[in-house]
């Protein structure tokens, strides 16, 4: 028997949060990469490695967009969030929250999966009738993180994106390509880097990763 996250989708307190039995029926949240058995790879592995890698548990991921009233949204964000919409390639953090710049026009927040509907049900409060949008979209990507004195060179491996330290510093984050996937790609600080790809390239990258990490030696951390 083991917990498990249980969602009923526009319900109040819609993450809940309780025991499994082997003969449950009820449906699971699990990781993109939860078939993969991180934590039984993370006790097979030395660490302290080349290159580290690990799946973020699963959280909550809410789009916002808005252009002419964007105003408007960045007002209700920094009421609900306490921090202020980002400027172009950058982030905002406070505690566990991250809104990331995506576009001009749109952001990408990440923060505990039980808090994104009372998150985005106060800034549609806050934000009346204004024309902006907020789509909860946790169900369809999956985070990854890479650190280790080799991380950077896996990313030169990955992206055309330039990703020297100089360029992709602490707090940056792009949208750029990742092998043949889209990533929203972050710098955590140095040498720690954070992905948020859809989750249907999950095992993909899961896969590019083991490869491209192979000669630096690949080590797996519990999220």
């Amino acid at each position: 028997m083991h917990s498990i996250l249980m969602s009923e989708q526009y319900a109040h307190n819609s993450v809940t949060q309780k025991n499994e039995f082997a003969d449950s029926a009820i449906p699971m949240m699990e990781t993109a990469l939860h078939h993969a058995q991180m934590s039984k790879l993370a006790a097979r592995t030395d660490s302290g490695l080349g290159v580290s890698l690990s799946e973020l548990p699963m959280a909550g991921l809410l789009v916002f967009r808005a252009s002419k009233d964007k105003a408007a949204l960045a007002k209700a964000v920094e009421s609900v969030l306490q921090v202020s919409l980002p400027e172009t390639l950058s982030t905002s953090i406070v505690g566990d929250k991250c809104v990331r710049w995506i576009a001009p026009d749109e952001w990408l927040l990440s923060c505990a999966i039980d808090e994104a509907y009372t998150i985005e049900k106060s800034i549609r409060e806050i934000t009346g009738d204004a024309s902006i949008a907020i789509v909860n979209v946790a169900g369809g990507f999956s985070a990854l993180t890479l650190q280790g004195p080799s991380a950077v060179d896996v990313l030169r491996k990955s992206t055309a994106y330039d990703v020297h330290p100089q360029n992709l510093m602490p707090g940056k984050v792009v949208n750029t390509v990742f092998a043949k996937a889209q990533v929203c790609l972050r710098c955590v600080e140095e040498n720690h880097y954070e992905l948020i790809i859809r989750r249907s390239f999950a095992d993909y990258v899961w896969h590019w990763l083991q490869v491209a990490s192979a000669e630096y030696g690949l080590s797996i951390e519990v999220g």
